[in-house]
This record gives C-alpha cells, sequence and structure tokens, in this order.
C-alpha cells in the first residue's frame, strides 16, 4: 500500500476527495497531507442542494489526530460555488464542520479528554491554546443541545450552588428521574429560575 493510499484509509476520504501528496517535516515534526477534489464532480450548493457552478477555490488547514507522534494537518483547496438563490457558499467536507479549523476526529479526542482533565491541561497535552480548547468544547456543547429533544420532565429539580469565593451563585436544573442537568443559570434568583 503507498502512503497516498494509507492516508486515504486513515482519513476515511471516500469521492470526491482523494490525496493528492504528503509533505513531511521531520525538523517542524509535521505531516501535511493534501487532499483534491475530483473537478468531474458537480457542485451544489450546501444551503438549498441547486447544481452550482465553482466560484473559487480556498485554501484551508485542519488539524487532525498525530500520525506517528508527528502533528498531522489536512490541506485542501475547498470549493466556493455561486448559488443563484443563497450567492457564493463553500461547499462542506465530510471531515470538519463548516468553518472549524480542526477535524471532527481531532475534537472528539480533545472532548474526550476534557472528561479527564481541565481545558489547561488538555490544551498543554495537545498543543493548542486555551481558547482553541475551550472552542471545541463550545461546539460540542451547542451540538449536544441542537441534538436535545424536549422532554415531559415529571420530577424536576432545582439547586443553587456557589462556584466562587465571591459567593456566586448558579442555579442548577435537572431531571430527577433520568438523573440529567437540563440547564445552568447565571444566578439564584427567583426571576431567573421561573423565566427559565
Amino acid at each position: 500500500m503507498r502512503d497516498r493510499e494509507l492516508y486515504q484509509q486513515i482519513l476515511g476520504l471516500q469521492s470526491p476527495w482523494k490525496v493528492s501528496d504528503i509533505r513531511l517535516s521531520l525538523t517542524d515534526r509535521q505531516v501535511v497531507i493534501v487532499v483534491v477534489r475530483d473537478p468531474v464532480v458537480s457542485l451544489t450548493c450546501p444551503v438549498c442542494g441547486q447544481s452550482c457552478r465553482v466560484y473559487d477555490h480556498r485554501k484551508r488547514m485542519w488539524r487532525h489526530l498525530d500520525t506517528c507522534q508527528l502533528q498531522t494537518v489536512i490541506e485542501a483547496e475547498v470549493p466556493r460555488v455561486s448559488c443563484p438563490e443563497h450567492g457564493v457558499q463553500q461547499i462542506a467536507v465530510s471531515w470538519a464542520e463548516p468553518g472549524g479549523r480542526f477535524t471532527a476526529l481531532f475534537e472528539a479526542m480533545v472532548i474526550a479528554w476534557l472528561g479527564e482533565a481541565p481545558i489547561a491541561a488538555v490544551a498543554a497535552l495537545v498543543g493548542l491554546s486555551w481558547d482553541q480548547v475551550d472552542g471545541i468544547q463550545q461546539r460540542a456543547i451547542d451540538r449536544g443541545l441542537a441534538r436535545r429533544k424536549p422532554a415531559v420532565v415529571k420530577n424536576l429539580g432545582i439547586d443553587e450552588t456557589s462556584y466562587q469565593d465571591d459567593h456566586e451563585y448558579i442555579s442548577v436544573i435537572t431531571d430527577r428521574d433520568r438523573r440529567v442537568v437540563l440547564e445552568v443559570l447565571e444566578d439564584r434568583k427567583k426571576e431567573t429560575v421561573l423565566a427559565h
């Protein structure tokens, strides 16, 4: 198996994407995997699905899971399409969220580590800033909240707890039967809880 085929399998790339080049820098301890899109495959608007023409390409890079202790980066010229209804739109890639700088697998690894260690420790471990790791965490929270389905809560729990030395409080609303947190509110005022 050749290097390109190996990375094609490692990344799980499928048509129309394929690995075209691999650049290794031992001094930077980095592998850059260049991915290209088959130009024959037609493009569609990511909003409405209408077939569109290519507007231009934008070079994008995503941090991926390390390969053999080398930082791994995916690089691709991602097409933007010109949709008559929605204007210029960048097409989606299968390995990352729109506008993201990390692959979905890399973000999943960071989230798994955040279950075991604080943000600062995870940031040091993966070589990111505190803000970058916090951004990954916030996107995961947003995805989870978007997937959450409304449920009938029969046994609601409301608790308050202080979280700093300044006697600042939060209110935690839980579904006691399912043992899940439904909401965390900024203070312990009655009006805040009733507004929820």
